[in-house]
């Protein structure tokens, strides 16, 4: 079969896309190998696609008309994220992620082991291996959403977390090396939980009193294992500080303001939004808008706004155009942020009704499809 690039007003419904289908802004909007639908192309017009390239049967190249799915089989209109995953970049970020997970583990058990110090090239560049295979930081984000369960949460998180804190850097406007050093923190940042029994960490229901206050010292004791390491003074800090809060309510020292570090700021909120979005033993992923709600809610005042705000505002605005499913059922697409709601956005419903959060309190967004 041959290729064409066609004009979006003369795609239709059963065309097969021949490559994946950005935006201006890099994001994947269509994935190759997908049957176009009514609502991909309309997507498209969304995003201001002028055209895509399709297949075109051998037989029909001289009229240029594009192949069609098979009959009787025609595609289920699946999720962007479902689409996502059967891409050559998902395939591609998640083997790269699986081949990191033992290798932070031997390396990391390897350090606690011994009086070594940690293999810190290794790490830090195969993090930062895969924050450059991404073009944006929305996709980056994209493809972490879409990453399966691991069975060592510590590790993983870690990971996930280092290259939140690379993506929050760039959106700060931070420069490489500062950048690379808030990847750096995140590698570290729970080195202390690998010190705190795996039963407790793992428990599916509610830490006694005494096991949460023993999880609560992997603050400490991940400092006192990076002090006399040959590390940045900012990762072995944050490291310590990741669980202050601003209003004086964290731990382990219930430091205020500015005498937490600027990277365990940083730190901090990639650490809380990783955390909430993942799924863990005891509960269910959180939706990115919960999330970003209960930071509207309460994280103003435990968060500095001056890393928070443009963190809501990049990752809300990540996930315009995105389908999303209602709190009352109904189906939907983001096509505008409020920026004094960010976890209210305004949702294009089926036909022309709009639906704007921001001014209906009964409905929420309860996940992303």
């Amino acid at each position: 079969m041959e290729v064409k690039r066609i004009n979006i007003n003369d795609l239709t419904p059963g065309m097969l896309v021949a490559d994946n289908v950005y935006n201006s802004a890099n994001q994947l909007i269509v994935p190759r190998d997908v049957v176009l639908t009514d609502k991909a192309i309309t997507r498209m017009r969304f995003h201001s696609i002028s055209s895509a390239r399709v297949y075109v049967s051998d037989e029909n190249a001289s009229s240029q008309k594009p192949a069609s799915a098979a009959p009787g089989k025609e595609a289920r209109e699946v999720s962007f994220f479902e689409k996502l995953r059967g891409t050559e970049e998902f395939i591609a970020f998640n083997q790269d992620f699986e081949k990191s997970i033992p290798v932070f583990e031997q390396k990391l058990s390897a350090m606690l082991k011994g009086s070594s110090d940690p293999d810190n090239e290794t790490l830090t560049g195969m993090v930062d291996d895969m924050f450059h295979s991404c073009r944006t930081g929305i996709q980056l984000f994209n493809l972490l959403h879409c990453m399966r369960n691991f069975d060592d949460v510590t590790f993983s998180h870690s990971i996930n977390v280092s290259l939140i804190c690379g993506v929050l850097g760039t959106w700060l406007g931070r420069d490489k090396a500062e950048v690379e050093l808030l990847m750096q923190c995140g590698i570290y940042h729970d080195v202390g939980k690998l010190l705190i029994p795996k039963a407790i960490l793992d428990k599916p229901g509610k830490l006694s009193p005494e096991e949460y206050a023993l999880v609560k010292t992997h603050t400490t004791q991940g400092y006192n294992v990076l002090k006399d390491r040959k590390l940045p003074r900012e990762v072995k800090l944050a490291a310590m500080m990741h669980h202050e809060r601003c209003d004086g309510s964290g731990y382990p020292m219930g430091l205020k303001g500015n005498q937490i570090e600027e990277c365990a700021k940083i730190l901090a909120i990639a650490d809380v939004y990783e955390a909430m979005t993942s799924p863990r033993v005891y509960r269910k992923a959180l939706c990115p808008f919960e999330v970003i709600h209960l930071f509207e809610v309460d994280g103003l005042s435990l968060f500095d706004p001056v890393y928070l705000l443009p963190f809501m505002e990049n990752i809300t605005q990540s996930y315009v155009g995105n389908q999303v499913r209602l709190s009352d059922g109904t189906i939907g697409q983001i096509i505008f942020i409020n920026k004094l709601a960010y976890s209210r956005p305004v949702v294009k419903m089926n036909g022309d009704e709009y639906v704007d959060l921001s001014k209906e309190s009964g409905r929420t967004i309860m996940e992303i499809l």
